[in-house]
């Protein structure tokens, strides 16, 4: 770790930090279920739905009995949503972009936030902002080589990318030997087919092989 602050000790305890939301709110506790079951312990619930503002207290109530789950709200634009979800129990907030403002208002009010941002100067305002952890997005079109490259000339921020990050060895790999704190992953790892079929055990088996992958990742080499 770069920046070892409790934020950011609890983002690296967890590795991963999958991405859902679905319009049905039963899905949606499904998938939180399937996914601590298989060993996640922070996850982001979206706001990309006119539902979510009213699943998000349900999956705060579930998330409430899971010992030592950490859930965060994205898709967050404006500080007014921040707002709203905070109120509603979210510990963090993620952006898909790098807002001044809500980086502000999230200072202001003590809660990590997590922005979206796509260059070197997004990555530096961010940090001017108190930012701890920036998404890198769309992490496939940035590519792991990008990573060492913003480490270069900021070396303590920490980085997560988000979209594209595959559950398998070989795109792990790359994202954490380039030094990544840890990876975000939505619909590769929730895949629809299986959410239409129901099949939540998969994905909590699909879950569980990508969390072995990064423990593996991680493990001290003998």
């Amino acid at each position: 770790m770069r920046n070892p602050t409790p934020f950011i000790q609890r983002m690296h305890a967890g590795g991963m930090m999958p991405i859902f939301f679905h319009p049905d709110e039963q899905v949606c506790l499904d998938l939180l279920f399937a996914a601590y079951e298989g060993g996640v312990r922070v996850i982001e619930m979206v706001n990309r739905g006119k539902e979510a503002k009213s699943i998000f207290p349900k999956i705060r109530a579930a998330a409430d009995k899971m010992p030592g789950l950490y859930l965060g709200a994205g898709t967050i634009y404006h500080s007014y949503e921040a707002e709203e979800f905070i109120d509603m129990g979210a510990e963090f907030i993620v952006a898909p972009v790098m807002n001044p403002k809500l980086g502000e208002y999230c200072a202001k009010v003590e809660v990590p936030w997590v922005p979206g941002c796509g260059t070197v100067s997004e990555i530096f305002f961010a940090e001017q902002l108190g930012c701890q952890l920036v998404k890198i997005y769309p992490a496939n079109i940035l590519t792991p080589e990008f990573v060492p490259a913003v480490h270069a000339v900021l070396p303590k921020i920490e980085i997560i990318p988000t979209g594209g990050v595959e559950p398998t060895v070989e795109s792990l790999s790359q994202w954490f030997k380039a030094g990544v704190l840890c990876v975000g992953m939505g619909s590769q790892l929730f895949r629809k087919d299986l959410i239409q079929q129901g099949d939540f055990q998969k994905i909590q088996e699909q879950v569980k092989q990508a969390m072995n992958i990064i423990e593996s990742l991680r493990a001290p080499k003998t």
